[in-house]
This record gives structure tokens, sequence and C-alpha cells, in this order.
């Protein structure tokens, strides 16, 4: 028997037998359900799965009878359906009427929507910034899930539900335009896939709704190309020599200079002070650095709370950039006096210096959008596919390219200095940029750096190349007070007394090292040399005796022997 029935104002096709192989079972009669669409056909599994099958949606009930069927069986199964229809776009909700307020998934989000703040924020201490961010992101979420009943949520629902977030997503992006099922979601669906997880579990644990489903992460994978793509053109070092000239020639009032020596974050530079860069007097000179305090908020206006706690740091600049913003900052305070908790984006004007929010928000705009130009200009674009390790597909590799150069790139130039030419070691790398290094364990109560670190840290700086200058040589006079030099450096020179005799140990940090001497009016004898022995290396890019050494072959030898079933093994 068949019967065509609609419910919610969507047809289903009912197909009624009683099957031999289960006539004497509880529940003899089986019907087949099967939804059409508007002109009456059949739907089929590519357009409410997306599979690649034109066979149709069949779902398989039992019962006593077919009137038991179409009574306690039949609705459970359109609901479910219906969910997957709508997902899908295949009909709308106002085909199907509104879902009662208290059944509706979209009405019950926003009606928890506080509670979920109020608990998530502090379990996982979400920033002031996070939660802003967040909260926006909640609503967008709350969009795809208007007319879904939360009881009849399923596995299937749920990815479809994930679906959509990532297509409505895709639309706001700039970079993922090529998403589909299957693949890493784009960058802001992430956290809305995140809050929808955690809303899930807030409502089964925390509000006691009947939710029978068991929330999941999207599990997406990167695509190939992409993977290909973030490793040859992510734009992570730029072009020094070019770069180097954008800061000689002081473009944009030597901020990209500040930016590539600083690696700070765009709001991090627009919350800088003038106070912000302070120096150290030490053994080599006047050293500079810039302290991060706080970050430009969305309304312009400086916030005492930047992206996360290890954004409060400092950070050593170079010698000659430290001295040029010290000799601006001077000028500034001639004609308009203290100027020392203004804002360095701020403009001068006729009678004062404006850190008005319109007059920053408005050089903050000219910045992002100027600085991208300069980065991609023709020579700066063909010196970086000179350099490309691999070319597999020019036109994408270079669209990607050209979207990476934003003035975000000359952070990851800074992070990239940090790794290969700054010599410091992994935790104080994390320690510049910002992050956290989830592998140490946190100091609590203050811990900023003492004076004499701060040096150490200019130091570091002050003896390896930078934008705006080649390694500089330690300088000491023999007799004073220090007896060794405070940090490495590639060239030591030492002012001798005259008539006098100094022993001088040098000892190598790295393997072949060649030492040379030089002097005028000066004889030396090297009295002896050992053989270098590298002390453990914390840089981060060697890796550490433990990483390569085997340490018990006994478990190797036990697991090779299960895996060969115990089979004589050839040396």
């Amino acid at each position: 028997m068949i019967k065509i029935i609609e419910y919610s104002g969507v047809k289903f096709r009912v197909s009624f037998c009683y099957p031999k192989n289960i006539k004497d079972t509880k529940y003899p009669c089986r019907a087949l359900v099967t939804p059409l669409d508007e002109n009456e056909r059949k739907i089929t599994k590519r357009q409410l799965y997306g599979k690649d099958s034109d066979e149709p949606v069949n779902r398989f009930v039992s019962g006593l009878n077919p009137e038991d069927i179409e009574k306690n069986r039949i609705p459970d199964v359109i609901n479910k359906l219906l969910g997957l229809m709508q997902q899908r776009g295949l009909y709308t909700p106002s085909d199907c009427g509104k879902l009662s307020q208290e059944t509706d998934l979209a009405v019950i989000a926003k009606s928890v929507k506080e509670a979920f703040f109020n608990k998530y924020s502090a379990k996982y201490k979400w920033a002031q910034s996070t939660c802003y961010k967040y909260r926006q992101q909640y609503d967008y979420m709350t969009e795809a899930l208007q007319g879904i009943d939360y009881r009849t949520l399923t596995p299937d629902i749920e990815i479809l539900i994930q679906e959509n977030i990532c297509r409505a997503a895709l639309l706001d992006t700039k970079k993922d335009n090529e998403w589909v099922p299957g693949l890493t979601p784009p960058a802001s669906a992430k956290t809305r896939l995140y809050l929808l997880y955690r809303l899930l579990e807030l409502l089964r644990n925390t509000e006691d709704y009947d939710i029978a489903l068991t929330p999941s992460r999207y599990q997406g994978k990167t695509s190939r190309k992409k993977l290909l793509l973030a490793r040859t053109d992510h734009a992570r070092n730029l072009p020094s020599d070019l770069l180097s000239k954008l800061c000689d020639t002081d473009v944009l009032a030597g901020q990209i200079g500040i930016l590539a020596d600083t690696g700070l974050r765009i709001n991090e530079y627009g919350g800088l002070l003038f106070c912000s860069v302070g120096y150290a007097d030490g053994s080599q000179g006047r050293m500079y650095f810039v302290r991060v305090s706080g970050q430009l908020s969305r309304q312009n206006t400086r916030t005492e709370y930047p992206k996360t706690d290890p954004s409060y740091r400092l950070i050593p600049i170079s010698q000659e950039l430290g001295e040029r913003l010290m000799a601006e900052r001077e000028n500034l305070e001639l004609r308009y006096g203290d100027i020392s908790l203004l804002l360095r984006i701020g403009q001068p004007e006729e009678f004062m210096y404006s850190n008005a929010p319109a007059t920053v928000a408005s050089h903050m705009h000219q910045l992002s959008e100027q600085i991208p130009q300069l980065l991609r200009q023709p020579e700066f674009l063909e010196a970086m596919r000179r350099n490309r390790p691999c070319t597999f597909d020019k036109a994408s590799q270079d669209e990607y390219l050209f979207g990476m150069l934003t003035p975000h790139a000359l952070r990851r130039f800074f992070c990239t200095w940090l790794y290969t030419m700054s010599g410091v070691d992994t935790n104080e790398i994390y320690f510049f940029m910002g992050h956290l290094n989830k592998n140490v364990r946190q100091r609590s109560g203050p811990c900023g750096p003492t004076p004499a670190e701060i040096y150490r840290l200019c130091l570091l700086k002050h003896v390896s190349p930078t934008l705006f200058h080649t390694p500089h040589s330690l300088k000491y006079n023999l007799g004073e007070k220090y007896r060794e030099t405070e940090v490495p450096a590639c060239s030591v020179e030492f002012t001798i007394p005259p008539e006098t005799s100094w022993e001088i140990v040098v000892e190598d940090s790295e393997p072949f090292n060649h030492v040379a001497l030089r002097g005028n009016g000066i004889t030396w004898d090297v009295r002896y040399q050992d053989e270098f022995r590298p002390n453990p290396n914390r840089y981060a890019l060697l890796a550490t005796e433990e990483m390569y050494t085997i340490q018990s072959k006994g478990k190797f030898l036990d697991a090779l022997k299960k895996a060969t079933k115990g089979e004589k093994l050839n040396k």
C-alpha cells in the first residue's frame, strides 16, 4: 500500500508492506518513507546529504500496522528529515510553520547567552577583547540555528549545521574562497564552531535540555594546496635590503621601521605612548627599548588591556631607531610641551598634539592601507618570487602571496629574524612575540625583567644584524669593572693600557668558529686551546641530544618481535 502524506507543508511518500521474514515478530509491518520535492519527485541522496549518488532518500520504520506506524513512528522520522532538508535549503521555515519558542534552538541560544559567557569566560579566563569578539561571533552562529528543533538533533544534523556555519563565514572571509565540506573551516567559522560545541555542551550538562546528541568538534582537513601555499608563499621573510631602504627613507614617519624592528601587532603599535620608548645605560652606551602595556581599542582609544597577558612585554629596538624616536619626541616637546602620555599615532596640529579618536582612526586606516601598498611593490613581489622554494601553480601562489603582504607580514618578518639571526633562545622568542609558552611554568607575582636583564636583551640586538645596522662590536677597556662580555658576540674590541700583560679566555659558543686576533703594537701568544665541547644548546632550531639518542633498546626490540610475529630477524 502506497500513501502520500503531508506534514508541515512537505509531502512524503509512504509505502507499507508485511515482509515474510518479520511476520511473527513484535512489529510485523514495515514502512518506507521518502521525502518529495515541490514537484513531487523523490529527493535524492545527492540533494540531502551531498553524496555522489542519485538514489532516493529512504527511511525504514516498523510497527504493528499502518495506523500504528503513521500515528506513532512516522512523526519522529519526518522531523529528522525536515531538519536535514532545512539545512540543505530544500525548504524554508515558512513552509513548515514556526517552531515553538521552547524548542527552537536559536531562541534557546539567545536566552542562555549571558549564562554561556558567565560560565566559560570565568572557566577559560577569556580576556575582555576575546569576550567582545566571541559575543559577535555567537550572534552569527545563532543565525544558523534558526528553525532547528533541539529534540531532533542527530549527528547528521549537527554536521549540516557546522557546514552551514562554514558557508556563512565564507561570505565574510577574504582568503578562504575555496572551502568545501571536509576541509579546514574558514578562520571566522572556527570561532563559531567552537561556540556551537560549547553551547550544546552547556545545554546538555547545565541547562538540562534533553539533547540525545553528544557534541563533537568539526573535523576538517587542510587541503594539500593550502599546505603548499603556506610553506612557499606565507611571506615569513621579506627582502631585507628592500625593507631596509623603506626604513632609511623614513616612509610613513618611520612606522614601517618600528613594526619590522619590534614585531608589534598593529593595535599594539596604535597603543604606544611617547613614554613607551625607554632606554638603559651600560657598558656599550645607551640602548633603547619599547614597552608594551596596552593597545588601541575598537573605539580608537587606548586601553590598558593588550590582546593576551603575555603581551605585556619589553622589546629591544635598534640603537639608530631609538635615537631617531627620542629626537622626534624632543622636537615635538619643544612645540607642545610634555607629550609623554600621548599616543604616538596622534597627529600634530597648530596648537596641540591631537589624540582625538577620529584623528587616530584616520591615521590607523591610512597605515593599514599604505603598508600593504608599499610591500606589494613590483620589486618586492619579484624578489619574493625568486626566493620561492618551488613553483607549482604560479597564479595561485602569486594571489596567495599578495594577500599575505599586510601589516602583519612585518610581525612574521620579525619572528623569522628572532629565530635565524638574533641568537636568543626559544623562551625569549615567546617573550618578544607576546606568546604564551605552555611548556614553561609561569611565574606568579611581579616577573618583569630587571635593569641588568633589560640591558642584556638590548645588547643581544646590538651585536646582531638588523634593518638599521650591521652587527656591532662589543667594546671594553681592560682594567675596568667588566671581567667578561655580557653577551656572546662575533667581534670584541679591547682597549689595553700600555705596558701591561693580560690573559684573555675565548670561549666558543658554536662549533667551527674561527678566532682571529688583530691589533696595533700588540703581541700575543696562544697559550693553550682545548677541543670544542658544545654545551647543551637551548636554541630552538637545534635538536637536543635527547631527541636523537636511543635511551633503551629493549622496548624497541619487543615491539619489533610483535610486529614480525616472532619471525627470525636479519641483522
